[in-house]
């Protein structure tokens, strides 16, 4: 009787390994979208986090009263050409509104 036992919890146990095998492949497919996934959103993090620091290290200079945007005397200060500086700032001044923003600032350096 023991022999019987033994040998249908054998049975059972032998049965039930590709179960666990394909439960273990699924769980490793999903850790291995999941790692994937973070990757992917740590890059584009990073991609947004040195576009910001270009256009602060492209405002830090030039932004007198430190309102993380550019009035055109601001942006014109310091340049050779005025006039060409004057015209660049009108052309990505896109709503008008006498301010580069940090949109605009990000547009005008192709970022």
């Amino acid at each position: 009787m023991k022999k019987l036992v033994y040998l249908i919890a054998l049975l059972v146990f032998v049965g039930s390994l590709p179960v666990h095998a394909q439960r273990n492949r699924r769980n490793g497919a999903a850790q291995k979208a999941a790692a994937e996934k973070r990757k992917k959103e740590e890059a584009e993090r990073a991609k947004k986090d040195k576009i910001n620091k270009e256009i602060e290290e492209f405002i830090k200079d030039r932004d007198r009263n430190r309102d993380k945007s550019l009035t055109l005397e601001e942006f014109t200060s310091g340049e050779g050409d005025a006039k060409a500086a004057e015209a660049k700032f009108q052309e990505y001044n896109k709503n008008k509104d006498r301010y580069l923003s940090k949109t605009e600032i990000q547009e005008l350096l192709g970022l």
